[in-house]
């Protein structure tokens, strides 16, 4: 058994001002320090403006980075993504950033709440390609079991490289629904050399984070990007989600690693 956990955290959601979002770079530098030091040891971060929406005005980010690593060591991962106009240029630019060591990769489209999340085949490549440049480790997003395909294109065709790093997205709307039988479906696709965590979006409790962590994945996630609902209450920082499902982790009988462990585990830089 597998008793090492990474707890990714995705402190900063997609609403903008409000609801207890985090949003300046000052803001959201404490919540992440705070939430390193209660065992949090990967952060997933996209480029926001001052209203929280998604930017191709870097500097935020680069503040926010600068802030983290000057009293954190967690393990930076720039993100592509978001639902937004820009290109696939613009959603690339926070991998320049010198802090970033993981990058987010959606491996395929879908319907996305009420609009369709755009990531064709050659913008894939692209972004594979920018993370190369930058020797940024991909860690490949599944929304579908499609998604999977196309991952094994970008194997054969010699663009990404093992060990891999899969992470599967649950319950947002339209996304896939979580079960522990299409969990095992995905985790049988997967090529060799592989580890897999998961993200669940609305989420009011952590049990099928820990039902995921008992079928084998390495790394959950939580915050606020994801869901402000702490076992059926709303937490007023991610700090509060970070302490709640260690909690629960450690009484399942795992430990979450640090983020030396975590760069070790996943074969970063």
């Amino acid at each position: 058994m597998n008793s090492k956990i990474i707890l990714a955290l995705a402190p900063v959601g997609g609403w903008g001002k409000g609801k207890n979002n985090p949003l300046t770079p000052e803001e959201i530098a404490k919540e992440v320090i705070q939430c390193t030091e209660a065992g949090a040891s990967l952060v997933h971060l996209h480029a926001r403006d001052k209203s929280g929406q998604l930017t191709t005005d870097i500097s935020y980010f680069s503040r926010v980075t600068k802030l983290i690593r000057e009293k954190s060591s967690i393990i930076i991962e720039a993100s592509t993504g978001g639902l937004s106009s820009l290109t696939s240029q613009e959603r690339a630019l926070p991998l320049q950033n010198q802090h970033a060591e993981s990058g987010s990769l959606n491996m395929g489209s879908l319907n996305f709440m009420d609009q369709v999340y755009v990531n064709l085949v050659p913008d894939i490549k692209f972004w594979i390609q920018e993370m190369a440049k930058y020797k940024i480790k991909p860690c490949l997003e599944i929304f579908d079991t499609s998604h999977i395909r196309i991952a094994h294109l970008a194997i054969q065709e010699k663009l990404i490289h093992p060990p891999y790093q899969f992470n599967f997205v649950f319950d947002y709307q339209w996304s896939m629904a979580f079960s522990l039988p299409l969990l095992q479906v995905l985790v049988d696709m997967l090529p060799k050399n592989s580890q897999w965590g998961v993200v669940f979006g609305n989420n009011q409790d952590f049990k099928d984070h820990l039902k995921s962590i008992l079928l084998g994945a390495t790394m959950v996630r939580v915050g606020f990007e994801d869901s402000t609902i702490c076992n059926d209450h709303k937490a007023s920082t991610n700090l509060g989600l970070v302490e709640e499902i260690r909690k629960e982790i450690e009484n399942l009988g795992y430990n979450l690693v640090s983020p030396e462990e975590a760069r070790k585990i996943l074969n970063l830089r």
